[in-house]
């Protein structure tokens, strides 16, 4: 013992307890031994006992000491004990507390997870740096955002959430202020933290409890440098959430009877097509489910690879070291695959291979950026792939988009122009497409914007899609290189059915909005 200080009760009665400090000695052998400690720092501890029982208060220096603990006594009257007793009731009432806190933190969603960022953020001082950027990220998840925007700005850092693809400001940062919040971000993302003239990717994981299971959240981050700032851009990936059973899309019925039509093929190229932010991971990753089995090899090119799945061999492309899309392709054919998906066709090198594959007994699943499944069948010939290929291999084309689903909604009666154009829609699905059960009224379900204040007056999204099967009406079509409206033409004359087809249709459901098909197209 390095000192002794006698402490009386009417100044011990004015300290504020230390509560991890008092942890470390239980209350019942704080109560036997009339020993408590003060605070700890480091490990260094100051112990309050009255010596009543010198053996007893030996005995816990001995324990301590044991654990590398250097101790500094201080003695005190008879009367501390119940001062002692109470701020363990104190720290008890604090964990309880706690502890209800950890479980609504965790559990709470939607517009109360959204106004308890807000809570957080100004409430920041009483967080270590660490623990608060990481409260932002993990709220910003049940809030149900995909993704969490830093954005510099002039005089500040906007922090946006974008939920059900539309971006709202949650908090904002001073610049000096973010700083410090910035480096954590990089730190716990494996990122350069001195670097900030360039862009760099890379991801973290964190937990999270969802009905009763710890589930682990990926997040892929990205930070380039911007005019004013770094901008940092943080997505979402959740394989529990995303990666789902074939039956279960959002698709129509006939749409989940004709894909199955599809993939039970051995061959051929079946392609996704998609604007930014429309769930077509989910989508592809659902296709590789669909026909993943032990007794059937997959091989998958991806960039990046954002879920692993079983069975499936995965591969990322690194431009950096020549392993291109093209070089991938030319070598996976030797590696024997049944099943093979190419992330992306962006070249006419890519497309042709792609196609080959295809055309040599292959089941080939790619991507591709155009705005309808037409559309994908003349981006492909104006890059330069043969028509007598493509009409070949070609199996069949989804597009999607994604609606934002209405919160509660309320009849109104449409206007002129809206019902001339749905009941053209109509005319068309019944005459086209008989067997699609269509339940029409002369009203049209809007969002009631008294309700739902945050996100507008819609929660959560569904996706719309349209399949093109290449029969050999379009066989033809392909080969006569016909024009996008003239394919789309023939289509609808053969079970096709379009985008906003498809959009009215969970419309009169009740799904979703005039107002949000508008938005889509």
């Amino acid at each position: 013992m390095s000192d002794s200080r006698i402490l009386y009760t009417k100044d011990i009665k004015k300290m504020q307890p230390d509560f991890s400090a008092l942890k470390i000695l239980s209350r019942n052998i704080a109560e036997t031994t009339e020993t408590v400690i003060l605070n700890k720092q480091w490990k260094n501890i100051a112990l309050l006992t009255t010596n009543n029982n010198p053996n007893l208060y030996h005995q816990v220096v001995d324990k301590l000491e044991a654990q590398n603990y250097t101790i500094e006594s201080f003695f005190t009257d008879d009367d501390w004990i119940d001062v002692a007793l109470e701020w363990y009731d104190q720290m008890e009432a604090a964990e309880a507390w706690k502890k209800q806190e950890y479980s609504i933190r965790h559990t709470v969603s939607w517009q109360d997870a959204f106004e308890m960022i807000k809570d957080t953020f100004a409430q920041k001082e009483h967080y270590s740096e660490n623990d608060f950027i990481n409260e932002l990220i993990r709220l910003s998840y049940q809030v149900g955002a995909s993704d969490v925007h830093f954005q510099a700005e002039e005089v500040w850092v906007v922090m946006r959430i974008r939920v059900d693809g539309i971006l709202q400001t949650a908090v904002v940062f001073g610049h000096i202020q973010f700083k410090k919040y910035l480096m954590k971000i990089k730190y716990i993302s494996g990122l350069k933290m001195n670097l900030w003239y360039t862009s760099q990717d890379w991801r973290f994981d964190f937990p999270i409890f969802f009905k009763w299971k710890q589930l682990k959240i990926d997040v892929r981050v990205s930070v380039m440098p911007w005019l004013r700032w770094e901008s940092i851009v943080l997505r979402f990936l959740d394989a529990s959430k995303w990666i789902m059973e074939f039956n279960k899309l959002w698709c129509e019925k006939f749409h989940i009877d004709l894909l199955n039509q599809e993939i039970k093929r051995n061959f051929w190229l079946i392609l996704v097509t998609w604007p930014t932010w429309s769930w077509k991971t989910t989508t592809v990753y659902s296709l590789l489910n669909a026909v993943n089995a032990p007794e059937k090899k997959l091989i998958t090119l991806e960039d990046p690879v954002e879920y692993e799945l079983p069975w499936i061999e995965q591969s990322q492309i690194d431009e950096k070291k020549w392993y291109s899309f093209e070089a991938w392709l030319k070598w996976v054919l030797r590696h024997d695959p049944d099943i093979i998906m190419v992330w992306e066709i962006r070249t006419l090198a890519s497309a042709e291979m792609a196609v080959n594959a295809a055309l040599t007994w292959h089941l080939v699943i790619s991507t591709l950026h155009t705005n309808s499944a037409p559309e994908a069948i003349t981006r492909l010939l104006n890059m330069g792939v043969k028509p007598f290929m493509l009409s070949s291999a070609l199996n069949c084309i989804i597009s999607q988009r994604l609606l934002r689903k209405i919160a509660k909604p309320k009849v109104e009666k449409a206007d002129k122009h809206i019902e001339y154009e749905i009941n053209e829609a109509i005319d068309h699905i019944k005459k086209f497409q008989p067997w699609i059960q269509i339940n029409y009224d002369w009203n049209i379900y809007q969002p009631d914007k008294r309700v739902n204040k945050f996100n507008s007056w819609y929660q959560w999204r569904t996706a719309v899609f349209e399949i093109l099967q290449i029969n050999q009406v379009i066989k033809d079509a392909i080969l006569s290189n016909k024009s996008i409206h003239e394919l789309e033409m023939l289509a609808k004359k053969h079970w096709f059915l379009s985008l906003k087809d498809a959009a009215y249709l969970k419309m009169l459901k009740w799904v979703t909005s005039y107002e949000e098909i508008l938005r889509m197209t």
